[in-house]
């Protein structure tokens, strides 16, 4: 499902790149859950410790599926940011 990776203050998440945005997955694997197949959950403490800003957090708190942040993208920029959207780091 997902093409890309976008680096959060040194921290790599997975990313879906799509026409006009990225969708970016701040869920983490759930620590409780043993399975071989553990599921994925909205952690935001864990968040914070890996110093996430909070303003990221938040919008992913408050999003339909929690945990998915879509970022758009700006007016003339989609050619600079398709060949860097693996590593560009952004804070």
């Amino acid at each position: 499902m997902y093409d890309r990776v976008v680096t959060i203050n040194n921290t790599r998440w997975p990313a879906y790149r799509k026409p006009g945005a990225t969708l970016v997955d701040l869920r983490m694997f759930d620590p409780d859950d043993r399975s071989p197949n553990p599921r994925l959950i909205f952690r935001p403490e864990k968040l914070r410790e890996l110093g996430i800003p909070d303003a990221l957090i938040e919008a992913a708190a408050k999003s339909d599926s929690q945990g998915f942040l879509l970022f758009d993208d700006l007016p003339n920029q989609t050619e600079q940011t398709t060949g860097l959207a693996d590593n560009a780091p952004t804070e």
